[in-house]
């Protein structure tokens, strides 16, 4: 039996707090259309893994918590709100946000989440952590 559309995004949001960076980059389209807006679009795999694999291996957990989850009305796009956290030793940087995943078959082929960047940024620099490629001049 297919999973449901918003069972491929709880599985996707397990894969974030497994730290599974091959399996979080499989879950998607080889074209994925990735944006932390405000952050320009990132196009393809090999993009999203550079800009999701600072944080997720220097992260000692991370936190994916589903707030609320529904499925347009096309079938292939989920909207989430969540709160993603990552926790370096005793420090946990939280991130309230809204996502929008949208389908092709299975895959995840555009991922969309708005938030607060700066908040990110400033929490992420008060602990010493750098954020990932692109929320800063690198």
């Amino acid at each position: 039996m297919a999973k449901t559309p918003e069972q491929i995004i709880r599985d996707f949001c397990q894969l974030w707090e497994d730290q599974d960076i091959d399996g979080i980059v499989n879950a998607c389209t080889e074209d994925v259309r990735y944006a932390n807006v405000p952050i320009p679009e990132m196009i393809g795999r090999d993009a999203m893994r550079k800009f999701i694999s600072r944080n997720l291996t220097a992260a000692d957990k991370v936190e994916f918590k589903l707030l609320s989850i529904a499925t347009a009305s096309d079938g292939r796009t989920v909207l989430t709100e969540r709160i993603d956290a990552f926790h370096f030793g005793d420090k946990r940087v939280p991130l309230l946000l809204m996502g929008t995943f949208v389908l092709r078959g299975d895959k995840i082929c555009e991922w969309r989440d708005y938030t607060d960047v700066g908040t990110f940024v400033s929490q992420m620099t008060a602990i010493g952590q750098r954020p990932g490629p692109g929320i800063l001049q690198d």
